[in-house]
């Protein structure tokens, strides 16, 4: 029997807080940070780190987010101005805290929508989702689009998954935030991912000092400049190393 339920797709998305700051007040620089917070699993050190690296920035985008007994709590109290927008991947039978991928914001989006990858991981047969989230900045749409891309497939079905979210992307013709662990953890899969996107418009930022082995968290972008973005190496809270990228629209 499978350890977990899948929600139906009108039980996915779940929103936390409420944005409060005014599309105006969006700065013409703003900071965008994306983690995969491997579950909060190391809870005596990432909580710390989530809190020190979140503050102040101005879109936090999760992989692996969860919502059980700790991570909302920080959510509601140290980001209490934080209006947050999870899509549910799946809910462990156990206790039903549920993981899935998140963008917290000051600012309220104008629409969130999802899509679930129409093939599953193989053994544990778990769905992977990406989020969409459209923001006004004082009247020019912005989409934002954090992923948690399959891992344990084929190369075939890992290509398709890319294409579904590329899809939903083309209807889009603003600027574009792409962003999250795609799982790129050999060659082929990151020369698909970037030409994958490169069609689409969307340029693949380069982070300062990246001396990562292997690297699985990208952040693509269309209609902006890149101020600076660079890698958090010292962080041990989690399985993957935070992204933290300075842009200008």
């Amino acid at each position: 029997m499978v350890p977990y339920i899948v929600p139906a797709k009108e039980k996915v998305l779940l929103k936390i807080g409420e944005g409060d700051v005014s599309p105006d007040a969006i700065p013409t620089e703003f900071d965008i940070f994306v983690w995969n917070v491997f579950k909060g699993q190391k809870a005596h050190i990432f909580e710390k780190d989530f809190r020190s690296l979140g503050e102040g920035k101005d879109f936090i985008l999760l992989q692996e987010a969860t919502v059980d007994q700790r991570m909302p709590k920080i959510w509601k109290e140290d980001f209490s101005s934080y209006e947050w927008h999870l899509a549910q991947s799946f809910h462990y039978k156990k206790d039903l805290t549920s993981t899935g991928v998140a963008i917290g914001s000051k600012l309220r989006p104008e629409s969130v929508d999802f899509i679930r990858a129409k093939t599953r991981e193989l053994f544990w047969l778990t769905p992977k989702l990406t989020l969409f989230s459209e923001y006004d900045f004082a009247g020019k749409k912005v989409l934002f689009v954090c992923t948690h891309v399959l891992n344990f497939v084929t190369l075939g079905a890992f290509t398709e998954s890319l294409y579904e979210i590329a899809q939903k992307i083309s209807t889009f013709n603003g600027p574009i935030v792409l962003a999250g662990d795609f799982n790129t953890w050999n060659f082929k899969r990151y020369m698909i991912m970037k030409s994958i996107f490169r069609e689409l418009g969307l340029e693949h930022v380069d982070l300062d000092d990246d001396g990562r082995i292997l690297k699985l968290d990208h952040v693509f972008v269309r209609g902006f400049d890149v101020v600076r973005a660079r890698v958090h190496h010292s962080v041990i809270s989690s399985d993957h190393f935070p992204l933290e990228i300075r842009l200008k629209l």
